[in-house]
């Protein structure tokens, strides 16, 4: 493998291991099955589009919710079902993101993620041996809060121009294809990750 200056990581199903039938479980169980509703039309499923490239803060989804659902349930109970969808950073990947800083590379981490989410892994899955997420990556950026979201050419643009990054000496990691290959379009390399631990496969 060429020799890459900067390492770009997608977040859930590269370094987070997802359990969604848990997180629609977990809604179900709260009375707001119609908010996990997969179908990409459907009311729920605008809702999380709009939360999550920052249409609306966490607060203002969590009232929508309880609208669309006609429950009174909490923010709380709200955030903790949206969270039964993490379950672990495994320590083998935090252990590898280390070493390839270390190893002089500049780490980054792009994801379609929302604050939700994002506080919790920051708070519960990234600490390791008195390591935090700001111990991994140089920058975080996250579509909630850029108000973009993958595929879409603009956030891999902002993200070179913010890293102050050259594509050609970049490598995307993403399970999607889609993603990967608007990065490509860019002149970015990419490895789709297929199966969760394929990335740790890959010799720097």
């Amino acid at each position: 493998m060429m020799q890459y200056k900067n390492i770009i990581f997608d977040l859930g199903n590269v370094l987070v291991k997802l359990n969604p039938e848990g997180c629609i479980g977990a809604f179900k169980a709260i009375g707001m099955g119609e908010l996990v509703d997969t179908n990409p039309q459907s009311e729920g499923m605008k809702l999380m589009s709009k939360l999550g490239v920052g249409m609306i803060t966490t607060e203002e989804f969590c009232e929508a919710a309880r609208k669309l659902t006609g429950t009174d349930v909490t923010n709380g109970e709200i955030i903790d079902a949206a969270n039964k969808m993490l379950v672990e950073i495994p320590d083998e990947k935090k252990e590898r993101l280390l070493q390839l800083k270390k190893a002089g590379y500049r780490l980054f981490l792009l994801s379609n993620t929302i604050d939700i989410h994002w506080d919790y892994c920051v708070e519960h899955l990234f600490p390791y041996q008195n390591h935090g997420v700001e111990d991994y990556f140089e920058q975080c950026f996250l579509s909630q809060r850029m108000h973009l979201a993958k595929p879409n050419a603009r956030i891999y643009e902002e993200v070179i121009r913010l890293a102050n990054i050259h594509p050609d000496e970049t490598l995307f990691i993403d399970d999607l294809k889609e993603n990967c290959e608007a990065a490509e379009k860019l002149g970015i390399h990419t490895f789709q990750n297929v199966n969760f631990d394929d990335w740790l496969e890959l010799r720097f």
